[in-house]
């Protein structure tokens, strides 16, 4: 498990996975990374306007746990 808190700017270049497009910029639906096993929160417009904010992000994190849970059989 990873999880990663940044503070004011996006830097993914320690992240070693397929799950970028040309520019560097996550590849994603809501989330789900195409890339198996890699999940993004916190992102400007994840999936809301509120996607970037503490009273936003936690709704796409509990939209994440559960697409998990039901990946994983948990």
């Amino acid at each position: 498990s990873v999880i990663w808190a940044t503070g004011f700017a996006q830097d993914f270049s320690w992240l070693q996975v397929d799950a970028f497009d040309t520019n560097g910029k996550p590849q994603h639906d809501q989330g789900v990374s195409s890339c198996p096993g890699v999940y993004f929160v916190g992102l400007p417009w994840l999936t809301m306007r509120g996607s970037s904010f503490i009273w936003g992000v936690w709704q796409d994190a509990k939209q994440l746990a559960g697409h998990i849970a039901k990946r994983t059989g948990s």
